[in-house]
C-alpha cells in the first residue's frame, strides 16, 4: 500500500527540513527524503564546519596579535588532527539530534534517492509515496571544471576530509568559497595562492570591499593571481594558466561555483521545468510550473544562503497550511556575510 502525506520534501537540508518542520507544527503528515546525510550542505560540508574552521583560524590570528596588546603569549603548537576530530564530532552530534527531533515532530525520515514518478508520487528504494504537496530541495554540489587534470584537485567537500594541514595550497576561484577557504588555511599556517578569473576577489560585491580584502590578504602573505584562466593540471599538481605555470602545491582546491543536484530527480516525469544550468525556476511563492510542486534553496539559483532557504521553507508552509495566503520571502536586500579574514557583511543596494 502506498503511504500518503500532506507534504514530502526531497532533500533534508535547510530548505526541505524547514518546510516539513513548520508543516508538522500545523498538524500535517510529512516526510523528508535524503540520499546523503541529514542536514544537507550547511550542516555537513558548509556553514557549520566552515565556521568551526573559521573560529580556529581566528583564534590563531588573535594569538599572533596578542603581543601588540600587552599579552605575553605565543602559539606553541597546532594540531589539525584534534581540530578535525572535534569538528567532526560536533557535526555528528547535530545529525544525531535531528534523528530524535524529527521523531518528536512525527516526521518520517526516508533514507534513499527520491525521484518523481508524477506530480503527486515519489519513488525511493523501489517504494512509492504520494503527497498533496511536494517540495524539491535537493541542494547543490561543488562544480569541477572540464579541463585536463581536474581530478588532481579537491573541492570544498574534500577540504573537510583533509587529514593534515597542507604546506602550500592553490585555491582556484575568487568567490566567497575560495576566499573563505584561503583565509582559513593562511591563518592556520599554509602558504596560499588564489587563482581567480576576474580582476578582483568577490566579483559582484562593492568595490570598496573588494579593494580592502585584496589589500588585507596580500598583507597576510596570500598571493593573488587575478585574470587567471586554468588550462591544465598535471599529477604533480603543476597548474598551467594563461599567465604561465605554477608548481610546488600540496593541494589544489576547486572553488569555481556550485551546481544544482537536479539532474536525476525525474523532473520530466512530473512536467517540472528547469533551465539550461539545471536550476528550477519558481514564482515568489516558490511554486514551480506545476502547481503542487515547489522548489527551495540552492536548486532555485536564487540567493544560495541557509537562512534564505529556511525562511522560504517556513513561509511556504505558513501559506499552505495556516491561511497566510500572501506569505512569501522577499529576495531583495538580503544580508550576506563572507567568513574571510577579516569577515565581510553586506546589506542593501551596494
Amino acid at each position: 500500500m502506498t503511504t500518503h502525506y500532506d507534504m514530502i520534501a526531497i532533500g533534508a537540508g535547510s530548505g526541505g527540513l524547514s518546510a516539513v518542520e513548520r508543516a508538522a507544527e500545523y498538524g500535517k503528515k510529512c516526510a523528508v527524503i535524503e540520499v546523503k546525510t541529514i542536514g544537507g550542505t550547511c550542516v555537513n560540508v558548509g556553514c557549520v564546519p566552515k565556521k568551526v574552521m573559521w573560529f580556529a583560524a581566528n583564534t590563531a590570528t588573535q594569538i599572533n596579535s596578542a603581543k601588540g596588546f600587552g599579552f605575553d603569549v605565543e602559539q606553541k603548537s597546532f594540531s589539525w588532527k584534534k581540530l578535525k576530530e572535534g569538528r567532526d564530532n560536533y557535526i555528528k552530534g547535530i545529525t544525531n539530534w535531528y534523528d530524535g527531533y524529527l521523531v518528536d515532530l512525527g516526521i518520517d525520515y526516508i533514507h534513499g534517492f527520491g525521484k518523481l514518478v508524477n506530480k503527486n508520487t515519489v519513488s525511493v528504494n523501489g517504494k512509492e509515496y504520494t503527497a498533496d504537496h511536494i517540495v524539491l530541495s535537493p541542494g547543490g554540489e561543488p562544480a569541477i571544471p572540464h579541463i585536463e587534470g581536474a581530478q588532481y584537485g579537491i573541492t570544498s567537500d574534500g577540504f573537510f576530509e583533509l587529514e593534515a594541514l597542507p604546506k602550500k595550497v592553490a585555491v582556484i576561484g575568487g568567490g566567497y568559497i575560495g576566499v573563505e577557504l584561503a583565509g582559513v588555511l593562511n591563518a592556520l599556517g599554509s602558504e596560499v595562492e588564489i587563482f581567480g578569473r576576474a580582476d578582483t576577489l568577490l566579483r559582484g560585491f562593492d568595490s570598496m570591499i573588494q579593494e580592502a580584502l585584496d589589500k588585507d590578504y596580500k598583507a597576510h602573505g596570500i598571493t593573488i593571481h587575478h585574470g587567471s584562466q586554468i588550462n591544465k593540471v598535471t599529477e604533480d599538481k603543476t597548474i598551467f594558466t594563461n599567465k604561465g605555470e605554477f608548481s610546488g602545491f600540496d593541494q589544489i582546491i576547486w572553488a569555481v561555483g556550485r551546481n544544482p543536484m537536479t539532474q536525476h530527480l525525474g523532473l520530466q516525469n512530473a512536467g517540472v521545468e528547469c533551465n539550461q544550468k539545471g536550476f528550477i525556476p519558481t514564482d515568489k511563492f516558490q511554486v514551480t510550473n506545476v502547481d503542487n510542486i515547489f522548489a527551495l534553496g540552492d536548486a532555485t539559483g536564487r540567493a544560495p544562503l541557509t537562512p534564505v532557504a529556511i525562511a522560504a521553507g517556513r513561509r511556504l508552509s505558513d501559506r499552505l497550511y495556516n491561511g497566510m495566503t500572501d506569505r512569501h520571502l522577499d529576495y531583495n536586500n538580503i544580508s550576506t556575510v563572507v567568513f574571510s579574514h577579516p569577515p565581510i557583511g553586506t546589506i542593501g543596494l551596494t
